[in-house]
């Protein structure tokens, strides 16, 4: 029958194509990781140079995109949270780091920020789940609005080298992450949070602080009056703090029950899954840099 005939064929047609062996430290995600990077780090060196209002553009977008994503996160478990007003209070927030200092003029607008949020929820969902919704709107301001914010308080204190310390923090958390990502995905077998991150591994947990080092290295010909050993020790707290906050935005993502908070920026997600480890290490640089100074 031809059938089997057909099936005959197929058997002795020759030996099948052996299987393609991908590189431990290639993949196509990791390859649109490096393209964004020809990309973004060029402009963020332009931006943490240049500060004033460049710097203030961009974290409003980071504050503004990052309230927008966690919100359409917050929508998958059924938490509404109006986008105008997650808008809102994430570009108060930032303003109120760039043209204010902290004092009894930021106590009141955070105070200000409080009641807004509160009335307009009310007015919005009435009391029926009025906590949770109020908690939520509240958050999406804060993370990543309040943290990024800390770029602003970095470049404006810390002058005339404030900027070293920006690209520091970018140089060291984009570093620790590639570390992480290239040898968890080579060299890992333990996973490090299975329940919130399945993709983790404690190799790349380990692997991502030698990573970071490599940005206080590169850091020391810019900072002449800081000595490697203090370097070394920003490090090991921004990656400590990066990961932490690595681990955060998986376990939202992971209560949310999506994968990534967008699709915003190639082989990386969104703007979340791309600065959850920056803003979380910025207010650790910042408080770390004033005690050791």
């Amino acid at each position: 029958m031809p059938s089997s005939i057909s099936k005959a064929e197929s058997d002795v047609s020759g030996p099948s194509p052996r299987p393609e062996v991908a590189l431990p430290f290639f993949s196509a995600n990791l390859s649109r990781r490096l393209l964004v990077a020809l990309i973004g780090i060029p402009a963020l060196v332009f931006i943490s140079y240049k500060g004033g209002y460049w710097l203030y553009a961009f974290c409003i977008l980071v504050a503004v995109l990052g309230s927008w994503e966690l919100a359409a996160m917050l929508l998958a478990k059924n938490v509404r949270v109006g986008k105008r007003l997650a808008t809102l209070l994430a570009i108060v927030l930032v303003s109120m780091f760039q043209f204010s200092k902290f004092g009894q003029l930021g106590l009141f607008v955070i105070f200000i920020l409080f009641m807004l949020a509160a009335v307009l929820k009310l007015i919005e969902t009435g009391v029926v789940n009025y906590t949770s919704r109020l908690a939520m709107a509240i958050l999406t301001a804060i993370y990543p609005g309040f943290f990024v914010s800390f770029s602003i308080l970095i470049h404006r204190e810390f002058a005339p080298t404030g900027w070293v310390f920006l690209l520091f923090i970018f140089a060291n958390t984009w570093l620790a992450d590639t570390f992480a990502y290239a040898f968890g995905r080579w060299l890992g077998k333990r996973k490090l949070a299975p329940t919130i991150s399945p993709a983790k591994t404690r190799v790349g947990l380990i692997a991502s602080f030698p990573g970071g080092l490599i940005a206080a290295y590169m850091a020391k010909p810019f900072l002449p009056n800081w000595s490697i050993g203090s370097l070394i020790a920003l490090s090991i707290i921004a990656t400590a703090f990066g990961q932490i906050g690595d681990l955060v935005e998986s376990a939202i993502k992971r209560d949310c029950g999506v994968k990534d908070s967008s699709s915003l920026i190639p082989g990386h997600g969104g703007v979340l899954d791309r600065f959850d480890s920056f803003v979380i290490a910025l207010p650790a640089i910042y408080f770390a840099v004033r005690l050791f100074s």
